[in-house]
C-alpha cells in the first residue's frame, strides 16, 4: 500500500518521443468516455499497449472526451490526473507518444480549465496535448503534402461557440498551401448517432454543412459508451468510440442501421498512408472485432468506400 501511494504521488517522467517512425504513415489509436479510473479503464490501456506493440506502430493517440468523470479537478496537481491518465497509460509505446484530447460534457464546468492549462503549461509526463478549446493539428507527411490534418472540436462548450468551430474547420481545409491527404474531425458528441443519446438536430443543422463541403473523411467521437461505425452516401465515416472506461450502453441496433456495433469496452485504431485507411475496432482483451480499409482513390463518400478486410463478428450485439 506504502509503495503503491509512493508511485502514484511521485512525478511521472517526461516523455520522450518514440524516433525513426517513417512519415508517410500515421498511426492513432481513438478512445472516449475513459477516464473513470476503474478496472475497465486500465484493461482497455493494456489492451491498447498489446496492440500497438504488436502491430508495430503508434504515432498518438486520440481521447474523445468526458476524460474525468467524478469530483471535477482541483488543479495540474490532482491525483486524479495520476489514476486516471498518467499511470494508466503506459509501456513501451504509449509512454512515448502524445495523447491529443478534446472536451466532453463530463470535463464541464470546472475540469475543463484545469485539462487546458495542463496540456499548455505541458505538466505531468508532458503527454497531454491541449492547447485550446478547440485546436488544428497535421500528422505525416507525404511529397511535401500533410497525411493528415485533424480539427479537434468542443461540442460540450456553449452553444454560441459552435460558429468559431465552424469558422475553424473552413480556415483548416480552405487554407493557401499544399492539402492534406486525409481529412479528419473529432469531437466528443457525435453528429450520427444510432445510439440511446440519440442525434443532435443542433449539430446535424450547422456542423454537418461544414464537414461536407470541406470534404472530411472520418469523423471521430464518443459519448456513447460503445462501439460504432455509420456510414452513409455523402458523409464522414461516423466512428464512434466511446468505450474507453465508463459504464458500457446498450445498443439496440440493426445491421441494417449500421456498418458496426458492439457494446464492449474496447478502441478504434486508423492507419493512414497515401494510398489507403485501414480502420479497425478491438477489445478490452486487444482481440480484433472489426477491420475497414479505405482505397484513397475512391471518390468522396463513405457509403461503399469503406469495405470490410474481415468478416465482421458479433455485429450489433449487447452485453447484458
Amino acid at each position: 500500500m506504502a509503495g503503491g501511494g509512493y508511485w502514484l504521488y511521485t512525478p511521472p517522467s517526461p516523455f520522450v518521443p518514440l524516433s525513426g517512425l517513417e512519415p508517410s504513415a500515421v498511426s492513432m489509436i481513438a478512445l472516449g468516455d475513459q477516464g473513470s479510473g476503474n478496472m475497465q479503464q486500465w484493461r482497455v490501456g493494456q489492451a491498447m499497449e498489446q496492440v500497438a506493440a504488436r502491430e508495430g506502430r503508434l504515432d498518438m493517440v486520440v481521447l474523445l472526451g468526458d476524460n474525468f468523470y467524478g469530483k471535477a479537478l482541483t488543479s495540474t496537481h490532482d491525483l486524479s490526473w495520476q489514476i486516471k491518465f498518467e499511470r494508466v497509460y503506459w509501456g513501451h509505446w504509449l509512454s512515448h507518444v502524445p495523447f491529443y484530447a478534446v472536451l466532453g460534457n463530463h470535463d464541464y464546468p470546472v475540469s475543463q480549465k484545469v485539462e487546458i492549462e495542463y496540456g499548455q503549461q505541458q505538466k505531468g509526463s508532458g503527454r497531454w496535448q491541449m492547447p485550446m478549446n478547440f485546436y488544428t493539428k497535421d500528422f505525416g507527411n507525404v511529397d511535401g503534402r500533410p497525411l493528415v490534418r485533424m480539427v479537434f472540436l468542443d461540442t460540450s462548450a456553449p452553444r454560441e461557440s459552435l460558429q468559431q468551430q465552424i469558422d475553424l474547420i473552413d480556415q483548416a481545409f480552405q487554407a493557401p498551401g499544399p492539402a492534406p491527404v486525409w481529412r479528419i474531425a473529432a469531437s466528443h458528441h457525435p453528429v450520427r448517432n444510432e445510439g440511446e443519446h440519440g442525434e443532435e438536430s443542433d449539430l446535424i443543422a450547422r456542423l454537418l454543412p461544414v464537414l461536407q463541403r470541406n470534404k472530411v473523411d472520418v469523423f471521430l467521437s464518443g459519448h456513447n459508451h460503445n462501439q460504432q461505425l455509420l456510414l452513409r452516401a455523402g458523409e464522414p465515416a461516423w466512428v464512434i468510440s466511446g468505450a474507453g472506461g465508463q459504464k458500457l450502453d446498450n445498443l439496440s441496433i440493426s445491421p441494417e442501421q449500421s456498418t458496426f456495433a458492439a457494446s464492449r469496452a474496447g478502441f478504434a485504431k486508423l492507419d493512414f498512408n497515401a494510398d489507403q485507411l485501414r480502420l479497425a475496432y478491438y477489445n478490452d482483451r486487444g482481440d480484433l472485432e472489426s477491420d475497414y480499409r479505405w482505397a484513397r482513390n475512391c471518390p468522396w463518400m463513405a457509403k461503399g468506400c469503406l469495405l470490410p478486410d474481415v468478416v465482421p463478428q458479433n455485429i450489433a450485439q449487447s452485453e447484458h
